[in-house]
């Protein structure tokens, strides 16, 4: 066990460095118990922490800014979007080569599978050190919670829990409110929609349904289609997903006819027709998947788990059977009253393999017993 130095807000904070199972805990920023850590977005050397009503904070983890590196991020800046409730972000790499915008996701309150609050806010991070918010989508009745953004042709799509799927013109300079950029939004579940999260793959759009399940759609000029797919998780409800390799990966939660949201589920995909179910990860000890990715390279899928006994982050080879992953090796985030990893992703830097993650965050907004954070973990070793 070694020491070594992580900032706060520009604090030194001191951790120590473990080891479980073959992934190696590197470094650790902790986070104000203010809901504590959400989402985090890794591209270009800078982490981008989604820190609820801390807020957007930026830290160099590699990209040269201040000689960060994921065993010692250096703060760069932080913003508290308006409304706070800081959820996720996305780096805009736009095709012109601007990197100008980040692109801020705000989740208020809201019931889980009727109701949600809460907009898409956007930062200039033209001068990073003192980034500012210069517009903002607002979907009336709905709020957002995951996005993926296609940065070729400059359209960003959100799920939008009750609200569906919408699609957003974002090229351009953007300011003010952008209703006037909406192109397209759908409720792919009808009366039945509570979308978790969406993803662009070999052009199509998947979607996963809290309630109804995983769909394949395709935006056509001001209009989404539908693929296929649908009312096909009819055991469990839905949570993330990731799509790679002709493969799609969706998650479970909550209790739903008898059945905990311990399962993830792998399809084969087809460019015009519905997903095929090819198989079922099924993890004991745990009841909630909360988020699900495969590796830049395709060869691991991870995801991560909360509450119960065997809580944190799932790793699964991909290689030679992407339809049945295999298990190589897991992380445990249970101790001291810990209920697991809430949200996790993967990010290449120095020619190694880490994966960012939040350790789960405080429920109820207030003092938070179970000392939130974002820690990074080493991988290389155990990618197959």
């Amino acid at each position: 066990m070694t020491a070594a130095a992580a900032t706060l807000l520009g604090s030194p904070i001191t951790f120590s460095v473990t080891t479980t199972i073959g992934a190696t805990l590197v470094g650790e920023i902790p986070v104000p118990a203010n809901y504590g850590q959400h989402d985090q977005f890794i591209r270009g050397g800078l982490a981008f922490l989604s820190s609820w009503d801390t807020g957007l904070q930026i830290y160099d983890v590699g990209g040269g800014t201040l000689g960060g590196s994921p065993s010692d991020p250096r703060f760069v800046s932080r913003i508290v979007t308006s409304g706070g409730e800081v959820h996720n972000a996305w780096w805009y790499w736009a095709p012109t080569g601007e990197k100008r915008y980040v692109f801020v996701g705000q989740e208020g309150p809201g019931s889980l599978g009727s109701s949600s609050s809460g907009d898409i806010h956007v930062v200039d991070i033209t001068t990073i050190g003192s980034p500012t918010e210069v517009a903002h989508y607002h979907m009336a009745g709905a709020g957002t919670h995951n996005f993926w953004v296609d940065e070729i042709n400059q359209v960003l799509y959100a799920a939008f829990y009750n609200g569906g799927i919408v699609a957003l013109d974002v090229s351009g300079v953007l300011t003010g409110d952008l209703a006037t950029r909406e192109i397209a939004r759908i409720r792919p579940g009808g009366t039945g929609t509570y979308t978790w999260g969406v993803m662009l793959y070999g052009g199509s759009l998947y979607a996963i349904d809290v309630l109804s399940g995983f769909w394949q759609l395709k935006l056509v000029g001001s209009a989404f289609q539908v693929l296929g797919g649908g009312n096909n998780v009819p055991d469990r409800y839905g949570s993330d997903m990731w799509v790679a390799g002709g493969y799609g990966y969706t998650g479970t939660l909550g209790s739903r006819v008898g059945n905990i949201g311990n399962v993830v589920k792998t399809w084969r995909l087809n460019a015009t027709g519905a997903p095929v179910l090819a198989d079922s990860i099924v993890t004991p000890d745990v009841s909630y998947i909360s988020d699900v990715e495969v590796s830049p390279d395709g060869r691991m899928l991870m995801f991560s788990t909360q509450f119960g006994q065997a809580a944190g982050i799932y790793f699964y080879s991909l290689v030679g059977n992407p339809g049945h992953p295999a298990f190589i090796s897991r992380y445990l985030v249970t101790a001291n009253g810990q209920n697991g990893i809430h949200t996790a992703t993967f990010a290449q830097l120095g020619g190694r393999l880490y994966v960012f993650a939040a350790k789960y965050p405080n429920s109820n907004g207030g003092t938070d017993p179970k000392a939130p954070s974002m820690i990074v973990l080493d991988v290389t070793a155990i990618a197959p």
